[in-house]
């Protein structure tokens, strides 16, 4: 497993007055240099010594911030600390691969973004007590004990925490279209999978750009095949992992998936998808104006195609993420997480400092820091018009400093947004509830962890030979077949198991 880390270190400590027992001391008390309890103020007149964490936090914007970023006085203004960050670009695997070298060194900052949780080497790491175990101390939170249910329990380890979830949006996926296609066709945006076909083959062989050239086709699509997961998941199929008769198995075994593999390979032979989607760069075609729609998250759609928009004024991109099917409509969730803030042993060695850094986490879910984090710096980044946040052109808002944002994305000052912006947002709010989340986010088998990775790149790769024509019906099975006895039953067993104890049964 890939490990994401960056390694700068934060230092934490935190000076407090102790409580006076008695009103002789008062005077002494107000220099003492003990620890107060978490969540209370030092003495009257006694400023708190800020709170020395080293932090290693991704880095995704080509250069890191500066030492003298005024984002870092504000957070370090408004939490009482003093951090210091060692940003690691995370391009590729230079994330993973220095988080896991960190960890490995046992040298490890007071607090480390951890990504990819649930694979090999960072779960290990969990299970191993290389991080506190968040769990029973959330509750004494303001912030921290309301986190999201959902990023909460697929974050966890058999019921524990081991790091603060970065909250993300859960019903996300969905397809992102070409309208000024549809309108030259005369078509409605689809609303079932046999929708999506018909438009598809009609942006394919009907000219829907009018250069009287038969150069588009329907549906641009890469090595993750994302319409083939949707498309299972509309026909009423688990996302990666779902409950069927009792047991969990995956996507690929529910009766619902083979109809949705058969559309797919229908679309491959009628050139509706270009058959080099194994290797075609995600939003080229669509970006090219060669294909109509796409299948990924949402708000791809706003900010993937902006220079196709400024060269051509006439291209509109649409969304839709509700699509009717047999069990009503569906959409594909995310696990509503995408990485833990955590806390290593290693140099936080009590409950004390363990709960300061809490105190700290906890305050950068506060109004004022997710306002900060979410639009930027005010007069910088953007100006308040009517009581939301307006943009100043050129600004670059708060960069890799949302890495630091574990709650709400959208609390804070309201941004103003594009009309397509405001209905991705409203698409997110409205359908969060018929997010369909991959039912193993939360479980735990030993084969799926030794096993696993490989395991599905065999189902993948014959998946691709199926629709490209390369297997037929009893390859396909066959597949199947090898995938259950090379260790996938195993899979199924285990995680069917943890799936009860956790459920109670």
């Amino acid at each position: 497993m890939k490990t994401n880390a960056s390694s700068k270190s934060i230092k934490l400590l935190t000076v407090v007055c102790a409580t006076c027992l008695t009103a002789s001391m008062l005077t002494a008390c107000t220099s003492s240099k003990t620890e107060a309890p978490t969540g209370q103020q030092p003495a009257a007149g006694t400023p708190a010594k800020p709170l020395e964490l080293k932090v290693m936090m991704i880095q995704q914007s080509p250069e890191p911030p500066k030492k003298d970023s005024p984002f870092l006085k504000k957070i370090e203004e408004y939490t009482n600390t003093k951090l210091d960050i060692t940003w690691v670009p995370g391009a590729g695997t230079a994330y993973d691969d220095k988080v896991s070298a960190t960890i490995a060194s046992g040298n490890l900052p007071e607090v480390i973004l951890l990504r990819k949780t649930k694979e090999t080497a960072n779960l290990n790491a969990q299970l191993s007590g290389a991080f506190w175990e968040l769990t029973p101390y959330l509750k004494d939170y303001k912030n921290l004990s309301k986190m999201s249910p959902v990023a909460v329990k697929n974050a966890s380890i058999s019921g524990k925490l081991y790091g603060i979830p970065r909250e993300r949006v859960l019903s996300r996926y969905g397809m992102i279209i070409r309208k000024d296609w549809l309108d030259s066709l005369g078509l409605q945006m689809p609303k079932s999978s046999e929708d999506l076909y018909k438009v598809a083959k009609a942006f394919t062989e009907n000219d829907p750009d009018k250069d009287g050239k038969k150069n588009t086709f329907g549906i641009q699509e890469d090595a993750t095949m994302e319409l083939l997961k949707q498309l299972a998941i509309y026909n009423g199929a688990p996302n990666g992992w779902g409950l069927k008769d009792g047991k969990v198995i995956p996507d690929f075994m529910a009766p619902e998936f083979k109809p949705a593999l058969d559309l797919y390979k229908k679309m491959v032979a009628e050139k509706i998808i270009a058959s080099d989607f194994p290797i075609a760069k995600k939003y080229d075609y669509f970006n090219q104006g060669k294909a109509g729609m796409y299948f990924s998250v949402i708000d791809d759609g706003y900010g993937r195609h902006i220079d196709m928009i400024k060269q051509d004024p006439k291209v509109v991109v649409d969304v839709a993420q509700n699509f009717d099917g047999p069990q009503g409509q569906r959409v594909r969730g995310t696990t509503g997480y995408d990485s833990l803030i955590a806390i290593p042993k290693s140099n936080v060695k009590d409950e004390a400092k363990l709960k300061q850094i809490l105190g700290f986490l906890d305050k950068m879910g506060d109004e004022p820091m997710l306002s900060l984090i979410n639009a930027g710096i005010e007069g910088t980044d953007y100006k308040t018009e009517n009581g939301s946040a307006k943009k100043i052109d050129g600004s670059k808002g708060s960069d890799d400093w949302q890495n630091f944002r574990w709650g709400n994305q959208y609390a804070g000052v309201k941004i103003q947004k594009t009309p397509l912006e405001q209905k991705i947002d409203k698409l997110f709010t409205d359908n969060e509830k018929i997010g369909v989340v991959d039912l193993s986010a939360s479980l735990l088998s030993d084969m799926n962890t030794q096993k696993g990775v490989d395991l599905k790149k065999a189902v993948t790769d014959a998946q691709v030979k199926f629709v490209l024509g390369e297997l037929d019906d009893k390859g396909w099975e066959a597949a199947v077949a090898k995938w259950r006895s090379g260790g996938g039953d195993k899979i199924i067993e285990e995680f069917t198991a943890d799936y009860n104890k956790s459920s109670g049964k």
